[in-house]
């Protein structure tokens, strides 16, 4: 039987990993969390089994005809919160190494759950600043970032709003996407934009399932299948109500008589693409509260980013350029927490967004809805194919700072030997 001290234990690290998997944190990350936790009370013999949706841990003293003691957690309802991340991984790591006592970590938990992050106005500055800077990458104009930005801003007020209403994300994400492409075809009517295809992509950006579809690539290969089918399958409903949202939009706005103006595509140098990439990820690192510590080197990497997607996009095409470009902030990633002692995933997802294959999710349902399905099976098929690469990229790059971690500790022992 356990005692009431490890039943506190294991109700205190079930406590962290429901925080860090309401987050967004990695499978990974949640199970090391809880299991470490556990150890530094002496409970030795805990195995834990995190999925997006519970948690999962069991216990015994290690002896063959010990009792096993199990606990289930339920985790309901998720965000990305990366400056959460980062406190419970700082939590955990001062719990682990020092004296700090279970009523104390219970109390500090509940701190960090209360903590509010960015207020609306710096989000909705956020949103502002994705939609505007991410609309070059598609080949917008000046008259198009502007617009982007302004529409991003109202689309992301109108999903706030939703939220309240407390309105399932797949219903809330259709209804701003179908706002967002009428928006959009209206400012082209009016002459505000010069094209339609980088607006409506780069205004419906900030729904993009960057996080859920990288992740569920991450657990694919890391062997989690269970996490991965069902972040997959979230990635999935999200990519549909953007395309099926857009799609309507588009749809409706001809039925009233609109037309579809023709695209003029603007092209930039490809220096200018650090900025573009630097604010860009700022934004994000605004809507998915980075840390504030961070924020400037968060935006710095994901500049980079952007630079060698866009650099390298005309000799290595777009899936090549995208792994390259995702290898670059991988590593700049893993060279920054290291630096600042923490956790890899709050310097990449704010930077990784960019790759995510808005374009060809959009030229999807554009295709379909023109019955071009040729056209759409191969645009579905090059965004399955970026997706795949950036988490190969994420996981080469992992694997490789592993090794290298693991070589110079084995360097040291030897050295002091």
């Amino acid at each position: 039987m356990i005692n009431s001290v490890q039943k506190k234990v294991l109700i205190l690290a079930l406590f962290a990993g429901e925080l860090m998997m309401k987050s967004g944190a990695e499978i990974y990350r949640v199970e090391d969390t809880i299991v470490r936790i556990c150890k530094a009370c002496r409970i030795d013999y805990a195995e834990c089994f995190a999925t997006p949706t519970g948690l999962f841990l069991s216990l015994d003293s290690g002896e063959a005809d010990s009792d096993m003691h199990t606990f289930v957690k339920r985790i309901k309802g998720s965000e990305i919160d990366l400056a959460r991340i980062s406190d419970v991984n700082t939590f955990s790591r001062v719990f682990t190494t020092t004296d700090l006592s279970i009523d104390d970590g219970f109390e500090e938990l509940k701190r960090l759950r209360a903590k509010q992050g960015y207020s609306v106005l710096l989000r909705l500055v956020g949103a502002i600043l994705v939609g505007a800077f991410f609309c070059p990458i598609y080949k917008g104009s000046f008259s198009d970032m502007f617009v982007a930005g302004g529409l991003s801003g109202i689309s992301y007020l109108i999903s706030y709003a939703l939220q309240k209403l407390h309105l399932q994300d797949f219903i809330r994400i259709f209804i701003c996407c179908v706002a967002a492409a009428g928006l959009v075809l209206g400012a082209a009517a009016l002459g505000l934009s010069d094209s339609i295809s980088p607006v409506v992509v780069a205004t419906t950006t900030i729904f993009l399932p960057g996080v859920a579809i990288t992740n569920a690539a991450r657990d694919l290969l890391s062997g989690d299948m269970i996490a991965g089918v069902a972040r997959l399958a979230e990635a999935c409903l999200a990519a549909i109500a953007i395309a099926g949202g857009v799609g309507i939009g588009i749809k409706i706005w001809l039925s009233f008589g609109g037309e579809l103006v023709r695209d003029h595509t603007g092209i930039f140098p490809a220096p200018w693409f650090l900025l573009f990439g630097f604010f860009s990820t700022l934004g994000f690192g605004l809507l998915f509260n980075a840390p504030k510590k961070h924020l400037l080197v968060v935006s710095g990497i994901g500049g980079v980013g952007m630079f060698i997607l866009v650099a390298l996009t005309s000799s290595y095409g777009l899936i090549g350029a995208s792994f390259f470009g995702t290898c670059a902030i991988a590593i700049l990633a893993e060279i920054a927490s290291r630096a600042g002692k923490d956790a890899t995933t709050i310097f990449i997802i704010p930077g990784i967004i960019p790759f995510v294959p808005g374009a060809p999710l959009y030229e999807t349902m554009s295709s379909l809805l023109v019955g071009d399905y040729a056209d759409a099976v191969s645009s579905g098929t090059q965004a399955f194919l970026i997706a795949g690469v950036i988490a190969l990229a994420l996981v080469i790059v992992a694997t490789g700072a592993r090794l290298i971690l693991a070589a110079i500790l084995r360097f040291e022992n030897f050295v002091t030997k």
